[in-house]
Order: C-alpha cells, then sequence, then structure tokens
C-alpha cells in the first residue's frame, strides 16, 4: 500500500476530520507561500506588511505589497486539494490562509484563524466594507480611507492582533473532537495556529502533507513531503 493509498484508508475510516490548511494549499492556484526561497517573505520589503505596529506606524507598507497580492488573488480560483477536501463530508476546515478559496471550492464550515481579507474595518469608527470595493483605490497607489478620514484595514490578523475569537474557540471545538487531523501545506511555524494539532485526543489520528519537514512529523501516523494538489488528487475515498 502506497502513501496515497494508505492516507484513502485513513479518510474512509474517519469520523470526524479537521484540516488544518496553510500556504502550501494555495500555491498550486497560484498564489505564491511565504517562507520559501521563492515566497513572499523572501522580498525585504515584505519583511513587516503583516505587522500591526508597522502599519499603524505607516499603512503603505501594506498597501504598496496590497497592491499587485489583492488582484493576483481575486483573479485566481480554488484547485484541485481545495475541492477535494470540499467534497468530503465530515471535514472541518481550519485555515490559515487569509484568501477565501475553500469557501469558494463549497467547504462548510471553514474558520479562518488568521482572518481573511474579504473585508475591511476602519481603524477610526469601526466601519466595515468590502475589500473589492477598496482594490481600485489600492492598485491607483493610494491608501484606503474611511469617509470619517480613519484608515481601512484588511481583517487579516497581523503579527501583534490576537486570532479571530470565534473562529479560534471553534477551531479548538472541532480538533478535540476529531479522530482524524490533517495538516496540509503548512510548515506549523507560526503560533497559535500551530499549536491546534495538540488539542486532538490522544488517540486521534495525524497526517501531515506539506513540502518541507513540519515539528509534528515525528508525532503523525502518516507524513507525506510531496506536492499537496496531487496527492489529494490521488485519493481512492470509494469502497
Amino acid at each position: 500500500m502506497n502513501q496515497v493509498e494508505r492516507l484513502s484508508e485513513l479518510i474512509r475510516g474517519a469520523r470526524s476530520i479537521v484540516a488544518l490548511t496553510g500556504a502550501g494549499i494555495s500555491t498550486a492556484s497560484g498564489i505564491p507561500d511565504f517562507r520559501s526561497a521563492s515566497g513572499i517573505y523572501s522580498d525585504e520589503r515584505n519583511v513587516n506588511v503583516f505587522d500591526l505596529a508597522a502599519f499603524n506606524r505607516d499603512p503603505s507598507i501594506f498597501y504598496d505589497f496590497a497592491r499587485a497580492f489583492y488582484p493576483q488573488v481575486l483573479a485566481a480560483a480554488p484547485n484541485a486539494a481545495h475541492r477535494a477536501l470540499a467534497a468530503l463530508d465530515n471535514v472541518v476546515v481550519v485555515t490559515q490562509n487569509v484568501d477565501d478559496f475553500h469557501q469558494r471550492a463549497g467547504s462548510d464550515p471553514v474558520y479562518t484563524v488568521h482572518g481573511n481579507h474579504i473585508h475591511s474595518t476602519c481603524q477610526s469608527c469601526g466601519g466595515r466594507i468590502e475589500t473589492e470595493k477598496l482594490v481600485p483605490i489600492i492598485e491607483r497607489g493610494d491608501i484606503p480611507h474611511c469617509v470619517c478620514g480613519g484608515v481601512y484595514k484588511p481583517n487579516i490578523t497581523f503579527f501583534g492582533e490576537m486570532p479571530p475569537e470565534y473562529d479560534w474557540t471553534e477551531s479548538v471545538k472541532a480538533m478535540s473532537a476529531a479522530d482524524l487531523v490533517l495538516v496540509l501545506g503548512t510548515s506549523l511555524a507560526v503560533y497559535p495556529a500551530a499549536s491546534l494539532p495538540g488539542y486532538r485526543p490522544w488517540n486521534a489520528r495525524l497526517v501531515i502533507i506539506n513540502r518541507d519537514p513540519t515539528p509534528l512529523d515525528s508525532e503523525a501516523q502518516l507524513v507525506i513531503h510531496g506536492d499537496l494538489r496531487e496527492v489529494m488528487e490521488g485519493l481512492t475515498l470509494d469502497p
């Protein structure tokens, strides 16, 4: 039995699955990851793009990055890995990603522990707007402002912010009830999200599919260092 067949067997035998996904699931949709040699942080200009203190000091640090990033995300589409998860009936998706590909693929529920780019909030009055409406302003090279004069910030969890309370609580609850945890396309390097698999029951199976090793590889019943999309496309879930 090869690794993909073993993964298929584990999924078929599970009653309650939680999939924790990271940037690696969206790279096949054309969205760069963060920490690889060609990732977002490989450009020194992007080191502080998701830092709250940097945003408050100078929002142009983020919006110079967003001028290219937002249109890229809006133009992209879910890939086969997103669709494979959405096709499973008993999966709760917990994602570190700020795109909406899981939702667009049809997964439900999806808990976004790092927030999401879909809406932005004024840092002065708290007014909320669809981020897509701000894209033309951002593409012009301007910083989007509310009518009150405050600066809009995307509802992405920046470094220095706590995860969204509801999504975090529901993610922990789902992990605590899982009998199979799939870690997909994340290096498990960013906390507190990286701590989520630690909430799984002692007898839950852990599967890690990531291009590079992770700190939890030694705890997993199955580790696949390969192309996530190819692995998910190869699942055989019929008995």
